[in-house]
């Protein structure tokens, strides 16, 4: 039996073609939302490129609302100490996809670094830690961006700036292409589950204003990871409220109700609690459900979690702004209000 050498790696080489890509991101599902704009910049540079993502089990239902995506495996990049089977088993998956490129957002130490030379891609491309943890990952990297911080989700909507700028460099006759801004998809079936669910608890599709981030220690907050104390306890937002239906009595918008977005049924009680009268709580875990609901309300009041970034991705109502967030909460204390959107 012959072996005969594969030449069309070579060719691709040359011309900088990218057939297949794999993403390895760092974070939750605020982390893997916000690379959306990236993952559309590699398709757009790449026609024909397949982009596969390796994320954490709360990461990867973010790629319900993403089309872009061929396969999500779920491995989480940040487990400091995972299992030898869990960690040779996502080796040898990786390296028998003969990835082009592999892309990672986890800050690299040596340790990652060997991860991603294990896998055999052609271009291993990753954040590295801005201090001296980054020793010797250059090495095994083909191209390394540091860190500012060492939190890349710290940074927000550009924590991605630097892999972005790279990916879409002009090169030889291929002009510099632009990142396009954060969109994401939602299926039908997806918004007719959304829409039966919200009406069970009396509201109707554009008759109310989703409320987000009541202090909760559920894995289904939403949170970003470099902004640790962004979720509200629900005394503010009972405030933020009563300014809200102030501000909707003023314009005559009577019909809207806030509609509370609990990630934990524990939550429940405390809100019904404190709100009392006319309240509508609604049960969310997943980005999908929440991306949904967000689409079909007419406004968003969200501190810095997913639904802050699906509102932008669908274009709904949100002056971010620290002095109006504190005139809505009016006798209340301005704590922790970083961003407030509606």
């Amino acid at each position: 039996m012959g072996f005969n050498v594969e030449l069309a790696s070579l060719a691709s080489k040359v011309r900088g073609d990218v057939r297949l890509c794999c993403c390895v991101i760092s974070g939750g599902v605020y982390e893997n939302l916000l690379f959306f704009p990236v993952i559309q910049l590699i398709k757009d540079r790449y026609l024909d490129v397949q982009i596969d993502v390796i994320a954490s089990p709360r990461g990867k239902q973010v790629y319900e609302v993403n089309k872009n995506v061929r396969w999500v495996n779920v491995y989480d990049p940040d487990e400091d100490f995972p299992e030898p089977a869990e960690y040779v088993n996502m080796i040898g998956l990786l390296k028998n996809r003969y990835y082009d490129s592999s892309l990672s957002t986890k800050l690299a130490g040596l340790g990652h670094a060997a991860f991603l030379f294990m896998t055999s891609a052609r271009d291993k491309v990753s954040y590295v830690y801005p201090n001296v943890n980054a020793a010797g990952a250059g090495l095994l990297l083909t191209e390394t961006f540091t860190s500012p911080t060492m939190n890349l989700s710290e940074r927000g909507y550009h924590m991605y700036d630097e892999m972005e700028e790279w990916l879409g460099r002009p090169f030889r006759s291929v002009p510099r292409h632009p990142v396009s801004p954060l969109r994401v998809s939602i299926s039908k079936k997806l918004r007719a589950y959304v829409e039966e669910k919200y009406s069970k608890v009396g509201v109707q599709k554009g008759g109310f204003v989703v409320i987000h981030g009541i202090e909760t220690d559920s894995v289904a907050s939403m949170r970003s990871k470099g902004d640790n104390d962004s979720l509200l306890p629900i005394q503010v937002w009972v405030e933020i409220v009563k300014g809200l239906r102030y501000i909707l009595l003023t314009y005559g918008n009577r019909g809207v109700k806030p509609l509370f977005v609990i990630p934990h049924e524990k939550v429940r009680e405390d809100v019904e609690e404190v709100v009392r009268d006319d309240t509508h709580i609604l049960f969310i875990t997943t980005p999908g459900q929440l991306a949904a609901l967000v689409d079909d309300a007419i406004g968003v009041i969200a501190t810095n979690t997913a639904a802050l970034q699906l509102a932008n991705a669908r274009n709904k109502p949100r002056p971010c702004s620290l002095r109006r967030a504190t005139a809505i909460l009016s006798k209340a204390e301005p704590v922790a209000v970083k961003e407030i959107c509606f």
